[in-house]
């Protein structure tokens, strides 16, 4: 990318107009809501950067040392650049206080289309704690439904493994929603585990919850004892059985020579119904 003459001088950029800002110059923005950033598309942004170099400008404010600066919006764009090997971005500088600059970096992450739900909700709480208001303003600040805002605070009090696979996007924000109602952290952990072995529809999930469907135990926890893992026999047994019925089956030995239990997971009532069928089970 070329660089402009005077691409130094910081009155244009000041004025609302983009220079040309060195890239080691700029600081990252310490307010950031964003916790993930797609290493892939991180890559695939570089390389076209380096043919067609940066068109939308980034924004920064003036960092506390003379020719610094703090970003304040496009921080994929500026380590894409460094990536790519670029010297100098284009940049608008604006005059704000660090306040502003955490508002603006928080608002400018909301409005993207892929940041994942719990950075989301994160940078609700965050903005709506920086500001001290209420979710009833933020909602109108942001132009969005109140309900929406209090859904995406409610994610929050997940269990901290459910939250890791909402922000891996392995459950959607309605198995999420439903899954905050849960008061219980390991009936949480063992229905969140369910929903992504068995690809349980949020319908599904929401009749588990009414009872209309069997309730989940809660995961084995790391402290079990060695006893509670099923040997390679019992392993190979479990993977014939998976795909001689096409549904999930777990066998585990009991404490007592020749005794044990079998576990028959079904992800909908037509699969239940199609397992009691080849039982020669008729339901009443």
């Amino acid at each position: 990318m070329e660089r402009t003459e005077g691409a130094d001088a910081p009155p244009a950029g000041r004025a609302g107009s983009p220079i040309d800002i060195a890239i080691d110059s700029i600081r990252p923005n310490p307010h950031q809501p964003r916790r993930q950033i797609n290493e892939n598309a991180l890559m695939e942004l570089a390389s076209t950067l380096r043919t067609t170099g940066l068109i939308q400008p980034i924004v920064v404010r003036a960092g506390g040392e003379d020719g610094e600066y703090e970003l304040i919006a496009g921080e994929r764009r500026w380590l894409a650049a460094k990536l790519a090997g670029l010297t100098h971005l284009p940049a608008i500088i604006r005059d704000v206080d660090e306040r502003a600059q955490a508002e603006m970096a928080l608002i400018e992450n909301i409005q993207r289309e892929d940041l994942n739900p719990i950075d989301r909700a994160v940078a609700y709480r965050t903005l709506q704690e920086h500001l001290g208001i209420t979710q009833a303003v933020l909602a109108e600040r942001l132009g969005e439904e109140r309900s929406s805002i209090a859904n995406f605070l409610r994610l929050l009090e997940l269990a901290e493994p459910v939250r890791i696979l909402v922000r891996d996007r392995k459950l959607s924000m309605g198995h999420a929603k439903l899954l905050a109602g849960v008061e219980d952290s390991l009936q949480q952990e063992g229905l969140a585990e369910l929903v992504v072995g068995q690809e349980l529809s949020v319908r599904n999930l929401e009749r588990m919850l009414a009872g209309d469907l069997p309730p989940v135990a809660p995961p084995a926890r790391a402290s079990a004892s060695a006893s509670a893992s099923p040997s390679a026999h019992l392993q190979d047994l479990e993977k014939s059985l998976t795909r001689q019925l096409g549904l999930r089956v777990q066998v585990r030995a009991g404490a007592k020579k020749g005794r044990g239990k079998m576990i028959l997971h079904y992800g909908s009532l037509d699969q239940f119904d199609q397992l009691l069928e080849r039982l020669g089970i008729t339901s009443e």
